[in-house]
């Protein structure tokens, strides 16, 4: 196979999904020693750059995003790994948000399925081919090699400790927020999943902490500790942080408590981004890639698809937004309240996948607006949007009309009536297929 479309590349990867079968839990609890086996077929072509490695439950994609802006601005050749993709698979792999040329794509590509063509992992696997995570990471990798990155900033995909990324031997480590996600694979306390994403900690290296509840910084401190690393955390090294949503950007005041301070206005709209910025710059500045206004206006520019993304669509205002933690949902909220005061014309459309907290997500929706309608991502995630609509009439008090709506075409069209602004958020896979069909509609 030769590959002439980059769509026959991710077509390719795809193909290989783990087949169903074999003990539960056996793929994630051998993800670290299948990857590494895949890396050695491969020559390593994450040892060609310095990485910085990001877990966290909510804002490790805008701060990657951030962090990696700003070692583009400090004159790095940054690549930047996220999962999953909003609309497009480039955006998983790319430039410090630039794309790759398509050539360079297929280059990579080819070079990729030459070498795992010959790619078996033991029997003792059950399944013995890489799964489409572990492929899209390699590939990644050998994208920032050819392109002869001197960074690149790594995304987890999932907790941390056994994600595939936790092969990288990273001087350098970010931990944002951490909340209840993902209780079924990564446990169902705040300690446990921290535990989880502690893991990508390595010896010797500086880790950074955001905004940790304290709960989560203790178990990040000691990790620190049991490694040998330097922790730094933001909690610690500001005196405030504040920002004001409008329709032109994040207006954020960040101070420092050594008296550093910058007031960028963020194109990524939402109150929480001025704490993702700010981890970005405590990073930035404590490793000497801050390079005043340079660095200020990457920060300005910097764009995620899907974090507060505003569409006009048949002339009614839509704000995509991929909050599914009650505390990101918090922030959400709060930034939409602010754009637009009215409750009485504010429709959210709501889904989340299995394990996370949706009581505590739907409490912050009932409080602030006046429709709520239940809908579902793709068929492929775990949703049961029945019983978030079940849970969702037996918490209602009366104030907000709540809507059971599965097909997100019909709820579109349901929102558009309403003759509100409309809020998509929850899961990443809602957002995603909401993207898809608006993106559609308006070409």
């Amino acid at each position: 196979m030769h590959f002439s479309s980059f769509s026959q590349v991710t077509e390719y990867l795809d193909s290989f999904l783990p087949a169903s079968g074999g003990p539960p839990g056996l793929l994630r609890q051998a993800r670290l020693d299948r990857m590494r086996r895949l890396l050695d077929h491969l020559g390593h072509p994450e040892d060609a750059f310095r990485s910085i490695h990001v877990a966290g439950s909510k804002g490790k994609g805008s701060t990657s995003r951030f962090t990696a802006a700003l070692l583009e601005a400090a004159g790095e050749r940054c690549g930047l790994y996220l999962s999953p993709h909003l609309s497009d698979y480039r955006e998983r792999f790319s430039l410090a948000g630039t794309f790759f040329d398509d050539s360079f794509l297929l280059e990579a590509a080819n070079e990729l399925y030459e070498k795992v063509s010959s790619f078996s992992l033991p029997e003792s696997f059950v399944y013995t081919k890489p799964s489409t995570f572990e492929l899209y990471t390699a590939y990644a990798y050998i994208l920032f090699r050819n392109a002869e990155c001197s960074w690149a900033v790594i995304e987890t995909g999932l907790g941390g400790r056994l994600d595939a990324t936790n092969t990288l031997e990273s001087p350098v480590e970010i931990i944002t927020p951490v909340e209840l996600e993902h209780t079924a694979v990564l446990g169902n306390t705040i300690r446990e999943i921290a535990v989880e994403k502690s893991k990508i900690i390595k010896k010797d290296s500086t880790v950074f902490t955001g905004l940790l509840c304290d709960e989560a910084q203790d178990v990040m401190e000691k990790e620190a500790l049991n490694q040998g690393a330097r922790l730094v955390s933001l909690a610690r090294r500001i005196k405030s942080i504040t920002s004001d949503t409008k329709q032109d950007g994040e207006h954020c005041s960040i101070v420092f408590s050594d008296g550093f301070t910058a007031s960028p206005v963020l194109k990524m709209k939402g109150e929480v981004q001025a704490q993702n910025a700010a981890l970005a710059m405590l990073c930035a500045r404590e490793l000497g890639f801050w390079r005043e206004e340079k660095s200020l206006k990457a920060l300005e520019d910097a764009t995620l698809a899907g974090r507060f993304e505003s569409h006009l669509y048949k002339n009614r205002n839509f704000i995509l937004d991929v909050c599914h933690t009650k505390a990101s949902m918090r922030h959400t909220v709060s930034s939409f309240c602010a754009l637009y005061p009215d409750r009485q014309r504010r429709c959210c459309i709501f889904s989340a996948i299995e394990g996370k907290d949706v009581k505590s997500m739907l409490e912050i929706l009932m409080k602030e607006f006046c429709r709520i309608i239940i809908s579902r991502p793709t068929e492929y995630r775990k949703s049961d949007s029945d019983a978030i609509f079940a849970l969702a009439c037996s918490m209602n008090d009366g104030n907000c009309v709540i809507q059971h709506i599965p097909d997100a075409a019909i709820a579109l069209d349901e929102a558009v009536k309403s003759d509100c602004n409309v809020l998509v958020a929850g899961s990443f896979y809602l957002v995603s297929l909401f993207e898809e069909i608006i993106n559609a509609e308006q070409q």
